[in-house]
């Protein structure tokens, strides 16, 4: 009995550990660790922004500064003069299956299924506008060449 009690424990730590280390943001992540699959969901009422990047991709801004690569099922060629986008959900979230879209244009309405949803951190965020052209590289200073010692130029007579 106080072996069964201590596994089941181990077990009980070892899945919130788990749990935990999947659902934490990690920094370090790249913009090439980012899925291009993602099936993650937004809550709709949490969307804050967004930006499109090109006809087919776009990066919306959830609460507490949350971001997501939203890629299309399609191209859009209308989605980047678009002032407004609506969505289309069965619920309140916004996800890449059970035919969630995305509602943008004017007079006419057009509505395209979302492909993947990715979360992405603050420092992919910032690589994907630049990739994207929507914000410029910061400058990269190039270093001063070292003093090598003994490489001084001496003068012939």
């Amino acid at each position: 009995m106080k072996t069964s009690l201590k596994q089941l424990f181990i077990i009980v730590c070892s899945s919130l550990f788990l749990m935990f280390e999947v659902t934490a943001e990690e920094p370090g992540k790249r913009l090439d660790d980012l899925n291009l699959r993602g099936s993650d969901c937004i809550l709709i009422r949490t969307i804050r922004d967004y930006t499109a990047l090109d006809d087919s991709h776009l990066l919306i801004r959830g609460s507490a500064r949350r971001g997501y690569f939203v890629t299309l099922g399609r191209p859009a060629f209308g989605i980047r003069s678009s002032f407004r986008l609506g969505f289309s959900s069965r619920d309140d979230q916004l996800c890449p299956y059970g035919g969630d879209s995305i509602v943008f244009g004017g007079l006419g309405n057009e509505s395209i299924s979302v492909r993947s949803i990715s979360r992405v951190n603050e420092e992919q965020i910032e690589e994907i506008l630049i990739r994207f052209g929507k914000k410029t590289p910061p400058d990269k200073q190039t270093p001063t060449p070292a003093d090598v010692k003994g490489a001084e130029v001496e003068e012939l007579d």
